[in-house]
């Protein structure tokens, strides 16, 4: 894409793209590094590409390990070239700002070949999640069932799903109204790597592969996922800037109104230390990473366990 900048005139913005033609049989589109400082999405792709010949397939795999390049080579969540979050400008406008670009040639080129969508995300610099396959589920029943099947198929530890999601624009919402199964996933985050997250990944995109014919599954059975719904309500946000100390670790199951940690005014220590409860009851899926916050900024959330039913039912 052509992007004319002080350093260079006729410059222009590169986003790699693997295309693996195997038989005849589904298209698996996956994508990782929309934002820049989530890599295990990333790692995982670029290894996926070296490693699976064309031979083993029966299908075509389009992978693209980096779809914001500028924000991944500054480690930022949005990019550095227009401030912008890509994973909000779906589905772009070819006249718009340079991210804005990068996700109108996405949904233009890419979308339109995709039988399924896999769009690999972590917490980033300032989340850290239980590694799960995360999404949310449209109105129409048939695409829904489909969209679930796919995440239960990637067989994370946790399967998350968002009853009411706020966020619009993202990939995976533009992917849904055009009728193709689609979902996310947060493998960790905190601003680095770890080889549990990696794997999570890595056996996740094999088991899909599997799940759509793609290729024999490898190894065993995948392990069972725990299937879960997080609410509106399952969110604790920052009354007011400060710092904020937890009382519990991911992955703890608390009560709604027992303590949740305290926040800290450490500009003004005549002040009471603020205490935080709880905001329902749940699991521990999500925290924040930095200790510092501002008014709003989500501090936690919690997932509740759901039957498939009752989200195909809501």
């Amino acid at each position: 894409m052509p992007h004319s900048h002080n350093r260079s005139a006729y410059g222009r913005i590169n986003v790699p793209v693997v295309v693996l033609n195997g038989s005849p049989g589904p298209t698996l589109l996956c994508t990782a590094g929309v934002h820049g400082d989530e890599y295990e999405g990333q790692i995982a792709l670029s290894r996926l590409a070296r490693a699976i010949h064309p031979d083993r397939l029966s299908g075509r795999l389009i992978l693209v390990p980096v779809v914001n390049p500028a924000a991944s080579a500054a480690a930022t969540r949005t990019s550095p070239i227009d401030g912008v979050n890509l994973a909000r400008s779906f589905p772009g406008r070819a006249d718009g700002s340079p991210s804005e670009q990068v996700a109108e040639g996405v949904t233009r080129l890419l979308l339109p070949l995709a039988d399924c969508l896999v769009d690999l995300h972590s917490g980033g610099k300032t989340l850290d999640y239980l590694p799960c396959a995360f999404g949310r589920l449209p109105g129409d029943r048939p695409l829904a069932e489909k969209t679930l099947d796919l995440m239960l198929a990637f067989a994370a530890p946790h399967t998350v799903v968002m009853r009411s999601p706020e966020a619009s624009g993202t990939m995976v919402s533009t992917a849904l109204e055009r009728g193709i199964p689609a979902m996310a996933t947060e493998l960790g985050g905190g601003g680095g790597v770890t080889p549990r997250t990696l794997a999570v990944a890595e056996r996740g995109l094999m088991n899909v592969l599997a799940h759509l014919g793609l290729m024999e599954r490898p190894g065993s059975k995948p392990a069972d996922t725990r299937l879960m719904g997080v609410e509106p309500g399952g969110f604790l946000r920052a009354p007011g800037s400060g710092f904020f100390e937890p009382l519990h670790t991911l992955g703890a199951a608390v009560q709604a109104g027992e303590a949740a940690g305290f926040l800290w005014d450490l500009e003004r220590p005549d002040r009471e230390l603020e205490a935080l409860a709880m905001p329902d009851d749940g699991l521990l899926v999500c925290r924040r990473v930095p200790a510092g916050c501002a008014q709003a900024d989500v501090l936690l959330h919690l997932a509740k366990d759901v039957t498939r039913n009752e989200l195909l039912g809501r």
